[in-house]
């Protein structure tokens, strides 16, 4: 995998970019093996799989797909709930909320790193995949929001 550092091509920012998905998605998919709870098993699949259609778009991207043709802009408004919670820590019988945080978190980290990663590129080419791989982490972290806001906030 490329380091951060190491980004000066667009074969090695996909390979960045593509191995970041594929993290993600062992993550998800490794948190869905340890949990007791279906419900939370079945959420944690469809973010893996989520991180997996990324990855299959990031590929295409690299076989020489336009990126405006792999990517959709549209985003919710984020009311920021990440910047309100304490970090959450995986655990086999944690709560929907907490889960919903947990992804929201690690969503938000993503943003980040492809935003700052937006930055630092001095070509509009790699700036155009990291502001829509940006956009694209802002959508799973709005799905969760949603998630959290409808399930949670409306219940208290």
């Amino acid at each position: 995998m490329s380091s951060v550092n190491n980004l000066d091509n667009m074969g090695s920012i996909l390979d960045f970019a593509i191995a970041k998905e594929v993290e993600a998605q062992n993550i998800y998919l490794s948190y869905a093996d340890r949990t007791e709870k279906r419900g939370l098993r079945k959420l944690l699949l469809s973010m893996a799989d989520q991180e997996k259609e990324h990855e299959k778009r990031l590929n295409e991207l690299k076989e020489g797909g336009s990126p405006d043709l792999v990517f959709s802009e549209t985003v919710k408004t984020d009311i920021r709930i990440s910047d309100y919670t304490v970090d959450v820590e995986f655990s086999r019988d944690m709560s929907y909320q907490d889960f919903l945080l947990l992804v929201i978190k690690r969503e938000e980290k993503s943003y980040q790193l492809y935003k700052w990663l937006l930055r630092k590129a001095d070509n509009e080419e790699i700036q155009l995949i990291f502001r829509q791989l940006s956009v694209e982490e802002k959508k799973h972290k709005a799905w969760a929001q949603d998630r959290y806001d409808l399930e949670i906030l409306t219940e208290n």
